[in-house]
């Protein structure tokens, strides 16, 4: 059964000097991205508790409740492509001039941001907007499943 997970970034209360604070850019709580609601109501398993991963890297994971299944992530990234059609030459270029299978990689809608793709073998969506790439991983589910809750996460993303 699936289980969800996402990225987010702990909130830390030391006294680090201001200069410190500032020189980095604040990662946006993935946790909180989505509820265990709408991960039940996508997914029809009820998640354990939300937990932040690497802040670094910007994640979260909600595990099932009764520690069985598979696992859902989102992961933030710092982005690099601009449109489907740019994933397609890179593939290409990286691949010897073949395009990516279709039923492996293609772009869905209903997802914010500036474009979005869906990646079968993992079960992901990899959202982008701006400067960042939002990864909506749920081994397990269905497609449908997946671009649901990343829908409801890029929502929510600042």
């Amino acid at each position: 059964m699936p289980v969800i997970a996402g990225c987010g970034s702990g909130s830390e209360t030391d006294s680090a000097e201001p200069e410190a604070a500032d020189s980095a850019p604040s990662r946006p709580d993935l946790c909180a991205l989505l509820t265990a609601s709408e991960i039940e109501e996508a997914l029809g398993q009820a998640p354990g508790a939300a937990e932040p991963g690497d802040e670094d890297l910007g994640q979260c994971t909600w595990s099932s409740a009764d520690g069985s299944g598979t696992s859902v992530s989102l992961t933030l990234d710092e982005a690099s492509l601009d449109s489907f059609d740019q994933f397609v030459f890179d593939f290409g270029e990286e691949f010897g001039g073949e395009n990516p299978p279709p039923e492996e990689y293609h772009p869905v809608d209903g997802v914010s941001g500036d474009w979005a793709m869906y990646v079968t073998e993992e079960h992901l969506v990899r959202a982008f907007r701006g400067d960042h790439e939002l990864h909506v991983r749920a081994p397990g589910a269905e497609e449908a499943q997946v671009i649901d809750l990343a829908a409801k996460a890029m929502q929510r993303l600042p």
